[in-house]
């Protein structure tokens, strides 16, 4: 290959760059982002073997709810709302596209562009995600352990939860809490499987395990592992004497844990978790989410609970596709998630009358998410817990979990739970709370199944039923319209509907095309042709794939489009590289391209011109004006003799 750093100073580009963007420092910055940020380098054999390992399918699965038509997979594009999906995975390329936005890329740029991740970002979690570890090298050739900003916080959780882990298992302050756990029908498959530990008694256990391992004590502090004395002299364990249960990210890393105390003492609280950190947000964590998501994508369904120790109470039932929050509601985050993977959500909480007021809660967000939900009800006051232990497995997977309540069947479950509908105003006011809750949700085969219901249980007739629904619905019409009046003028602008392509668009695009694919053929063309393309954000494109091709020296537009920081650039790399092209005919589509792109920067030339004469005739400037027009008159004759 050439040498195509000194090729690019010589030619017109170079005054282009050096005056509008800088090209000395352009061409820096491509150097790094070829592989990653920060001048480090991944071996490239690490990078491809994280890119096997990685199923575009499953990835994008675990962020995008996919179905299969054909030999692809679609489904809602993440990356900007709609409600038909555009978006296609396709298996056999390991590429993903979508026919609304125009999003493109591969695995790593998935990441990059969901997570807002650099390069390494992206790399590293994928290599995480595929259980590969990875080495980078700095400039001068140094081996250096790749980390994230929060690695240390997850290095510590990891090492406290095999601490805990083996405390619990192989030594004797661990019997009593072991004990304990068989008692409750956990064996010892299922303690291992969620990683489930204990802490001693001692105040500075671990605190002092960490020190020897040389973490930093204010960053594990920041952890939530330790608590700073009040004395400010030293730390102490924030978890002693506890069951220790650790808390999971998507990415299957211990971010957290909760302890769960084996006295009956008041004094302290039952379950003690951990503080929100960097690492651990309880209104994006959802339990056992890294290890459900497989199943929940399978059968297209997904259990949400209360409490963790339910959803490790239905796994010991034979229930493998279950979640549950940690300790806080449930939020839009956790919604976004389940969305994304599941078709049917089915809320399973307490039967007291707190978890009845939890699945009130999570219904009405779902249902607001355009989420098909179904409740799970318990008898009595139990908790899952409880039912299993008490009924057995199989009772809990047929008569609760395999038989829920519709949304509509539970609104009149609970408005009804504590009325006496021998007394008037128990029922004026059942009738009260079903209409304003129900009202506005369903269709309308689903309202006559709710007259029918309720009259009877009331007695009320059905058309009185009607009639007060009707006025009901009327009524929110009127507030709703008011309200749409209301902000109406404050309402963002709408979308601009997508620029329709130009030749100048589709010249470009074709043209990157070959040179992504064929670098023989960008030798040839960039030693003959010193302007190309038009567009500055493809002149841009250009300069970093003769960089590339400088480092590389093969084309491999997956590669190149990977280290492109700036999504837009990196959209129109990948849809120029799947552009349909004729590879027998690459010289002549080529030559026609840049042909077509050379008429059309004369005709902007003339353009421009011709606007620059008439600001001359303007300002009585007919020196100038005149000079423009002979120059125009030759643009003309070029443009005629092509």
């Amino acid at each position: 290959m050439l040498n195509y750093t000194l090729l690019i100073y010589k030619s017109s580009l170079k005054n282009y760059f050096v005056e509008k963007a800088g090209f000395a420092e352009s061409i820096s910055n491509s150097v790094r982002e070829w592989n990653g940020d920060s001048m480090t380098k991944i071996p490239e054999e690490t990078i491809e073997e994280i890119r096997s390992k990685t199923d575009i399918v499953d990835l994008i699965g675990e962020y995008v709810q996919l179905t299969k038509r054909g030999k692809n997979y679609f489904g809602l594009c993440p990356f900007h709302g709609e409600s038909t999906p555009s978006f296609s995975v396709t298996e056999e390329k390991q590429l993903f596209h979508c026919f609304g936005c125009g999003a493109s890329g591969n695995a790593i740029t998935f990441v990059m562009d969901i997570e807002n991740a650099t390069f390494t970002e992206a790399v590293s979690k994928l290599a995480s995600r595929s259980g590969i570890a990875i080495e980078t090298f700095s400039a001068d050739g140094a081996v250096q352990k790749k980390s994230n900003e929060h690695q240390s916080l997850l290095d510590a959780h990891a090492f406290a939860a095999n601490f805990y882990s083996h405390l619990l298992l192989n030594t004797v302050e661990g019997e009593k809490a072991l004990h304990y756990l068989e008692n409750r029908g956990f064996t010892r498959e299922h303690i291992e499987k969620y990683g489930i530990g204990w802490s001693l008694e001692d105040r500075e256990t671990l605190t002092q395990l960490l020190q020897r391992k040389k973490f930093d004590m204010k960053e594990m502090e920041k952890a939530g592992l330790i608590i700073m004395k009040q004395d400010g002299t030293g730390y102490f364990d924030r978890f002693r004497g506890r069951i220790m249960f650790p808390l999971h990210d998507d990415n299957g890393n211990v971010v957290g844990f909760s302890g769960r105390r084996l006295s009956d003492s008041k004094e302290e609280a039952k379950y003690l978790n951990s503080p929100e950190t960097p690492i651990f947000e309880k209104s994006r964590l959802l339990y056992n989410f890294h290890q459900a998501r497989l199943n929940v994508r399978k059968s297209g369904k997904v259990i949400l609970f209360e409490g963790f120790m339910d959803t490790i109470a239905a796994e010991r039932a034979g229930i493998l596709n279950s979640v549950a929050v940690m300790g806080t509601s449930l939020s839009e985050t956790h919604l976004l998630k389940l969305k994304r993977i599941a078709n049917q959500l089915i809320i399973c909480c307490d039967g007291d009358d707190a978890g009845w007021e939890a699945a009130k809660r999570f219904a009405n967000l779902s249902i607001q998410k355009g989420l098909d939900t179904q409740i799970a009800l318990l008898p009595g006051k139990m908790d899952p817990d409880e039912y299993i232990a008490t009924f057995g497995g199989d009772a809990f997977v047929n008569k609760v979990i395999g038989n829920p309540y519709s949304y509509m069947s539970f609104i009149i479950a609970y408005a009804k739970r504590s009325k006496n509908l021998s007394h008037e105003n128990d029922v004026l006011q059942y009738i009260h709370e079903v209409l304003e809750e129900l009202a506005p949700k369903l269709s309308p085969i689903e309202k006559d199944l709710m007259i029918r219901q309720l009259s009877a249980e009331t007695g009320v007739s059905a058309e009185a039923l009607h009639e007060q629904l009707t006025k009901r619905l009327g009524k929110m019409a009127k507030q709703e319209k008011a309200q749409w009046q209301e902000s109406r003028l404050e309402q963002a602008a709408p979308i601009a509907a997508p620029r329709k392509m130009t030749s100048i668009d589709r010249a470009e695009r074709l043209l990157l095309c070959h040179l992504l694919n064929d670098g023989a053929l960008f030798d040839r063309v960039r030693q003959d042709h010193q302007e190309m393309f038009i567009r500055e954000d493809y002149s841009t494109i250009f300069v970093k794939l003769a960089g590339f091709y400088e480092q590389h020296g093969e084309p491999d537009f997956h590669r190149f489009a990977e280290t492109i920081e700036d999504r837009e650039l990196r959209k129109i790399v990948m849809e120029a590289a799947m552009m349909d092209r004729d590879p027998e005919s690459g010289e002549q589509e080529v030559n026609d391209c840049i042909h077509h792109l050379a008429k059309q920067r004369i005709i902007q030339k003339i353009e421009e011109m011709m606007h620059a004469s008439k600001e001359a005739e303007k300002m009585n400037d007919h020196t100038r004006a005149l000079e423009l027009a002979r120059e125009i008159i030759q643009l003309r004759k070029s443009l005629s003799a092509m």
